[in-house]
Order: structure tokens, then sequence, then C-alpha cells
């Protein structure tokens, strides 16, 4: 009896791998997609989901003082911690059975368990061979271990900690170069933990525009979160009291003491699928892909945090890939664009980003004009005290071409959407200086940043 061939397999059933499957089905393939833990990925299990919903409980926790100065009294405030870990296991597990649901539904195979690339055209799972014309590659990424002195102690810990623990610690160093440990620090400092964030960068979200970065500094140091820049750790060690870390930074040499240590330090996964046995590499940093997610072996195609350094592991860019990489395998033509990730981080205000920083458009040789439009002016801002949001937005001088917009404030995550569709569909700063955004809405800041950019605000002095 013949052994049965699949149009496509897709390695990974996260974030870019689930959409994957799905659109190879819906182009007539046969799929399957392997998964050696819990469908739905780092970002639906241990990221994206755990500290949005972290998240989300902050920001409520954070309003009440807005609360109160709108004559809203709230009294005998108390925090819950288990019961909040409690409702993230139950909309994860919720989430994780729509997943498979969704995959029988588009008639995707379901092989559990840990997949291995056997030459071309072939997988190994647990032993069971598996042949196929097309792979798609979405194993993710991983934790790297830190290599600080003192790392091995068994208080140094990775966020996945902070979503399984019962009780969070009371004195945490979040240390490393993510822009996520601010999310993470904002989170824990409103739920009563003292927090020392230091970052190896020279500044907050360094390739970010230096106006968001400076007011997102600024909030977290008015909410008491010690920020610690261009940082190492020289030592470690373990007391009664905790751990003192003697912390080496931009500001000096500094003796803190904490319960734990938190890093967020992942890398592309590329050990132990059989990249060489198509001859590539899985000691690179990541895959390199082209426009179409091919990489150099033919019928290969890599998404997601495979194909990225960390700071672009996004699920919604993994999810993207992963279309993309579907059409390609079933025989389309289909390309990213590379102008349309967007990057957010869920903060108290939020960022969120796409495109390049005034800064980036000069030194790719544009002459550039930038305009700003402060949330504190705007209608709507003013009722929710947007005192450090902004919208600020980078075109091109010549022809109008939208090239960044950056954001700080409420909701902006959902604010930059429309940045993005106005990026992708190439809209001018001229566009969107005259689309008329509704009132009252933070939205309407858009329309205004333009028109300052373009030198013809009607709204700032």
């Amino acid at each position: 009896m013949s052994q049965e061939i699949y149009d496509v397999v897709v390695l990974g059933g996260g974030a870019g791998g689930v959409p994957a499957a799905i659109r190879a089905w819906q182009l007539g393939g046969k799929v399957a997609i392997v998964e050696a833990r819990d469908l739905g990925g780092h970002c639906m299990n241990l990221g994206c989901i755990p500290f949005g919903h972290m998240m989300v409980a902050s920001h409520i926790f954070k309003n009440l003082s807005l609360a109160k100065d709108m004559g809203l009294s709230v009294r005998d405030i108390t925090i819950n911690y288990p019961t909040l870990i409690k409702r993230q296991d139950e909309i994860i597990a919720f989430m994780r059975q729509g997943v498979r649901n969704t995959l029988k539904k588009n008639n995707v195979e379901v092989i559990e368990g840990r997949g291995r690339i056997a030459g071309k055209g072939a997988l190994d799972v647990e032993g069971k061979s598996i042949s196929c014309k097309k792979i798609i590659l979405a194993t993710g990424a991983q934790w790297q271990k830190p290599e600080f002195p003192g790392a091995e102690l068994e208080e140094v810990v990775n966020t996945d900690f902070l979503i399984t623990t019962k009780k969070l610690p009371q004195r945490v160093l979040l240390f490393g170069g993510s822009p996520w440990l601010l999310e993470i620090a904002q989170f824990l400092s409103h739920f009563g933990t003292q927090v020392t964030l230091a970052t190896t960068l020279k500044r907050l979200l360094s390739k970010e525009s230096k106006t968001i970065a400076t007011r997102l500094r600024k909030v977290l140091n008015d909410e008491g979160i010690e920020i610690k820049t261009q940082a190492t750790i020289e030592k470690v060690t373990k007391k009664k009291d905790g751990l003192t870390v003697e912390l080496s930074a931009k500001e000096g040499l500094k003796e803190v003491v904490v319960d734990r240590i938190v890093t967020l330090e992942r890398a592309a996964a590329l050990k132990g699928i059989g990249l060489k046995t198509i001859g590539l590499d899985e000691e690179s940093s990541f895959l390199a892909v082209n426009e179409k997610t091919e990489t150099t072996a033919e019928g290969i195609y890599a998404i997601g945090d495979l194909t990225a350094p960390p700071e672009q592991h996004y699920s919604h860019r993994a999810a993207e890939m992963g279309i993309v990489a579907a059409e390609n395998a079933m025989g389309k033509g289909t390309s990213l664009n590379p102008e349309t990730l967007s990057r957010v981080l869920f903060t108290h205000p939020e960022v969120a980003s796409i495109g390049l920083t005034p800064k980036e458009a000069r030194g790719n040789g544009y002459e550039v004009i930038v305009g700003a439009a402060p949330l504190s002016m705007n209608p709507l801002g003013m009722i929710l005290a947007e005192d450090e949001g902004i919208v600020e937005v980078v075109a091109d001088k010549s022809y109008g071409e939208i090239l960044g917009v950056h954001l700080i404030g409420t909701a902006v995550s959902e604010m930059i959407g429309e940045a993005l569709m106005a990026i992708q569909t190439e809209a001018t700063v001229y566009t969107l200086a005259s689309t008329p955004f509704p009132h009252p809405t933070l939205s309407e800041s858009l329309a205004e940043a333009a028109r300052d950019a373009l030198g013809n605000p009607i709204y700032l002095p």
C-alpha cells in the first residue's frame, strides 16, 4: 500500500503555523500540522495571551486613579493573584480547544509529537515517516539561558515563572534587552512588586522614536520603577534575605537585593529539526527567507520567530508570513510587504509604531517632514488625562509618502491599524491630513499630526 503524501506539512502549531495550515487547505491542499506541545504556540500559551491578560488587569488597576479624579470612589481594592491566573488558564484552555476545532473544521490533520526533517519531502514524527511536497517551518523561538555570573541559581527564571506562580515576589530585577520587559515591569509594579529594570541597551526602546521612548520612560519612573541602562550583571550572591546583585550600568555600579531575577531572552528554534538534511545551517541566528518566505532549500518555507531577531518576534508577523508561505506552497506568487510590520507594547499608556523613525528616515536619505499632535490637546485625550500621549507622523517631503507613524497613549494598539492601512494603500500625508476622523476620538490626532507635518495644523498653538 502506497504511503499517503501531503501537499503541505507545517512543522509547528503556533501563531504562524495554524493560519498557514488553514490557508493551504483553503487552496485545495491536503495538509497536516505537527506539534509536540499545546496548539497555539508560545504566544497563546506563554506569551501574548497570558501577559495581555495581565496587562488588562494592570490597566484596570491603573485607571482607578482616573476614576477617583472623576468622583468615583472605589474602596477596599484587593489583589488576588491566584484568581487572575485561574481566569488566565481558563481563557487559554478555551482558545486551545478553539484552535483544535478550527483545524478539524478545515480538515487539517493534527499530528502530535516532535517533528524532524528527514530529507527532501520527508519528516519523521516520533518514528512515523511522513511524505509531503512542501514543508513550512514554524517552530518559533526557544529560551536562552543568560550568561551572567550566578545565572545557574534557581531564583534566576524566565517569564514562564510569572504565569505559573501563585504568589508574586516582593522584589524583582528584570534583566535584558527585550522591549516586552517594560510591560512586565509595569504589571509587577502595579501589583505591588518592587521593580528594578536593567536593560543592556543605551536607552529604553532604542530602535523606536526617541519622542515615544522618552515619554514612556517618564511614566515608568513616575510609577517608581528603577531603570538602569547599558547594564550588565557583574555578580549574583545568594543570601538569607535574597539575591544580592552587583549591577554595572550607565548610572554607575549599584547593589540591589531581590527575590528573583527574570529574563526574557529568546532565539530562533533551529536545533533538532533536521535542517542539516536539507542543507540549512542550524547554527545561524535565524533562517533567512526571501519575500515569498522561501529558504534556500527547495520546497522549504520558514515563517515567524524562526526567521528574525528577537525584536521582530510578533505573532501578527508570524501569521502574515504563514498565509504568504501557504499561498506560495500552493502555487501562488504572494510576497511579504516588510513596511507593514507594526510594533506594539501594551504598557499603560500603550506604545505602537510602524515604519521609520525620523532618525532612520534621514539616515536612509529622505528629506523628512515630521508632525506631532499631543493627545493632551485632543478633546478625548483631555478627558482621559493623556498627559504623555502623542502622535508622531514621519513623511517624505518631496512626495508626501508616509514613512512612519509612532504613537503613545490609550488604545494606540488599535489606532496603529489605521496607520498601517494608510501605508499599505500608499496613502500620502496629504490624504491623512484630509481624513475626517470621528469626534471626539483619539484618532483625530492622526490627521492633526499629518497637518502639522505639512505646516498647517488646525488645533495646535
